[in-house]
């Protein structure tokens, strides 16, 4: 398996601190290569947003260089490498939560993965907060991940449409995230086959709510995106576009084409 990928991130026209944070690494295993990319967006108006958001990204990455190597090497299930993932991301919520009381502030962030296993032919998605994971195809774009917000909740309820979700003052107020000072916070996990020649963008929501999943496609679909160069490009094109439209959060996405 091979990859092309690339992001980009700002803290856009109005912030002056990007409280996004995001990691990509591979690494070489029985002579194929795993993929594993994140993004964390701090929760914005809290102090430690950015010092949460970069504390996971940090934090997940050891992670993935100690514990999923050892896992790997022995042989485990990718039942036992989500558990693994699971228990590390409740240890960091907990962190955060006893160093926010301790520091008397408040700090929280979004978590977006995925771990793309080749010698498994599985992908691994791990979500929480509002950050988004998508699949685009030539054919078709579809989300993988479901918000965990106020607004995101009353839509799938029937109580408003996603059209008023559009415009409701509420769409930042998440309930579920790490820090924040959740006890037990619930993750989302995906296990799925891996598609080769498909693109996964992951992005915070800011890179997304300016822009329509038809324009997300019509610029990260994979035939448009065959090398690093035309990535980058595609992504700078809509985190402008964003931009123009007038977000004033930050902005971060990430994509990779699984060749």
């Amino acid at each position: 398996m091979k990859y092309v990928f690339s992001y980009v991130t700002t803290e856009g026209a109005v912030r002056k601190i990007n409280q996004d944070s995001l990691f990509i690494v591979t690494a070489k295993y029985k002579d194929d290569e795993i993929f594993f990319g994140a993004v964390c967006d701090g929760v914005g108006g809290l102090s430690g947003g950015e010092k949460a958001s970069g504390y996971v990204c940090k934090r997940i990455n050891a992670w993935f260089t100690e514990d999923f190597s050892e896992l790997m090497s022995s042989g485990a299930s990718i039942l036992k490498i989500r558990k693994s993932l699971d228990d590390r991301l409740h240890q960091l919520s907990d962190n955060i939560n006893a160093y926010a009381e301790k520091k008397n502030s408040d700090m929280a962030t979004t978590f977006t993965s995925l771990l793309v296993i080749p010698q498994m032919r599985h992908i691994l998605i791990a979500h929480v907060g509002d950050s988004r994971l998508y699949r685009i195809d030539d054919e078709e774009i579809k989300l993988m991940t479901s918000d965990h917000s106020v607004v995101a909740q009353e839509v799938r309820n029937g109580i408003i449409t996603e059209e008023m979700a559009e415009n409701d003052p509420r769409q930042n107020q998440l309930t579920n995230c790490i820090g924040a000072g959740l006890e037990d916070t619930s993750y989302d996990y995906s296990i799925a086959d891996i598609s080769e020649g498909s693109c996964y963008m992951l992005c915070s929501d800011g890179f997304r709510k300016k822009i329509s999943s038809d324009e997300i496609q019509e610029y990260l679909a994979p035939s448009n995106n065959k090398d690093e160069k035309t990535i980058t490009y595609n992504l700078e094109c809509l985190k402008n576009k964003v931009m123009k439209r007038g977000e004033k959060d930050n902005i971060t996405a990430l994509m990779v084409k699984l060749c």
